[in-house]
């Protein structure tokens, strides 16, 4: 069994590989699809139930220790995405 970390929008624990990656940068959120960015990490499943709670409940700025004002226009393009399930 791989490394472990909680999903944002459900909470579930779950193995990296299946989880998204995203990092602060420059006070906004990016999505580490490679996972070579440096820095504090907070994940979520790649499914548009669990991106938009992580959305509803302002997970993103507290997990990565940021601000209000975090910019997570990268997360809510992830969430219209057609590619998640």
């Amino acid at each position: 069994m791989g490394t472990v970390r909680r999903c944002l929008g459900c909470h579930s624990v779950d193995t990296t590989e299946n989880l998204l990656r995203c990092v602060a940068k420059d006070n906004r959120v990016v999505v580490d699809e490679r996972g070579l960015e440096h820095g504090r990490g907070a994940w979520v499943h790649p499914k548009s139930d669990c991106v938009n709670r992580s959305l509803q409940r302002r997970a993103w700025s507290r997990a990565l220790k940021q601000g209000p004002a975090l910019d997570c226009s990268a997360v809510e393009e992830l969430s219209r995405s057609t590619d998640l399930t």
